[in-house]
């Protein structure tokens, strides 16, 4: 386990210690934020059942990364949607087992470290150099953020789908939000963003993050999940709108990357399919992801002149010696490790140099 890793597990676990005492003494119930955690638990409760679209759509204006407000052909929630149940609603754990659970010293560690172990599985595939170079996926702060979204659900997906032990799934997946924020808290100041504009900016990202992943659910209910050449369309302008950032008025630019987008949109076909209805159950609870590769950039076509584009050559800086994995500390510096020895540094590794 990694320093950062280490930090997170030890306050955590002292967090639910403090928020168990209050609980014997017959509270009404434990607090959950800490300085670790800036926002507040309603908010915390809108990330985690986004699905069931009981969050706001309104926003602030234009802030340093990004808008807050939904996309014009990002989907609204119907009724339909709106119905599907949550996990906690499926669970048919009594009040005590639920209680074991959540405040459970080895209940908690298990779930954060299996937490743990998804965002950095997402982080893996995400940070592929291949989306940075062949892939023409910008290397800012809002499309590197659209790429750890669209693998974090994927994995919310397979928590969702979790028939095993619902409650304990919703248990996992509200740790796996809390740490993507603050992931993306870190990566806001390794950006440059002020320490004292980091909550705000945060709640811009939670709300362009819960439209995106809304989006995805969209693709696959209702109508759309029995249409797959209509969700196929539906898949590209999401790719289109969240992760080219493209303008839904530039015609030239959406043209020119149909055949861009469409090779994305085959990816979360083919991904979704892998990891919420393929990966054995022991590897889920394992939290051991094996991923689709990624799609082929070879020979894309301008859609405007029926072209091909000319490849982009993947940056040396991005390619890590095998064994090597790219991590952020809290303070947004960013650090390598190895998986093997678990010897961190902060250089860049050169191949065959060791920690």
């Amino acid at each position: 386990m990694n320093l950062s890793r280490s930090l997170r597990l030890c306050r955590r676990l002292q967090a639910a210690a403090a928020a168990a005492q209050p609980m014997a003494a017959g509270a009404a119930s434990p607090p959950f934020s800490s300085s670790s955690r800036p926002i507040s638990e309603q908010t915390r409760r809108s990330m985690v059942r986004f699905t069931a679209s009981r969050f706001s759509t309104t926003s602030n204006s234009s802030k340093d990364l990004g808008d807050g407000r939904p996309p014009a052909n990002t989907p609204l929630p119907d009724a339909a949607e709106q119905a599907e149940p949550t996990l906690l609603e499926r669970s048919n754990k009594n009040f005590l087992e639920r209680l074991y659970d959540k405040y459970s010293l080895s209940q908690q560690t298990n779930r954060i470290l299996m937490a743990e172990s998804f965002l950095q599985a997402a982080t893996s595939q995400a940070s592929d150099p291949r989306w940075f170079g062949p892939g023409r996926i910008g290397r800012d702060f809002r499309s590197y953020q659209a790429l750890l979204t669209m693998h974090i659900w994927f994995l919310h997906k397979r928590l969702i789908n979790d028939n095993e032990d619902p409650h304990r799934a919703a248990l996992i997946q509200e740790e796996l939000f809390d740490i993507f924020w603050t992931d993306s808290s870190n990566r806001m100041r390794a950006h440059g963003v002020n320490e004292w504009l980091i909550n705000k900016n945060l709640k811009t990202v939670q709300q362009y993050t819960f439209m995106h992943l809304f989006h995805y659910d969209h693709c696959y209910t209702g109508e759309l999940l029995e249409e797959p050449k209509y969700r196929l369309e539906e898949l590209k302008n999401l790719v289109k709108t969240h992760i080219l950032l493209l303008s839904p008025d530039d015609e030239t630019a959406l043209n020119l990357h149909d055949d861009h987008a469409e090779r994305i949109a085959w990816y979360i076909e083919t991904q979704y399919q892998n990891i919420v209805h393929d990966m054995p159950d022991d590897f889920y609870r394992k939290a051991r992801i094996a991923w689709v590769d990624l799609p082929s950039f070879e020979k894309m076509v301008d859609g405007n002149t029926g072209k091909e584009l000319p490849e982009q050559p993947i940056n040396p800086e991005d390619v890590l010696p095998k064994g090597w994995a790219k991590n952020i500390a809290n303070d947004g510096t960013y650090y390598y490790w190895n998986i093997d020895t678990r010897e961190a540094q902060w250089e860049h590794p050169a191949e065959g140099n060791k920690a």
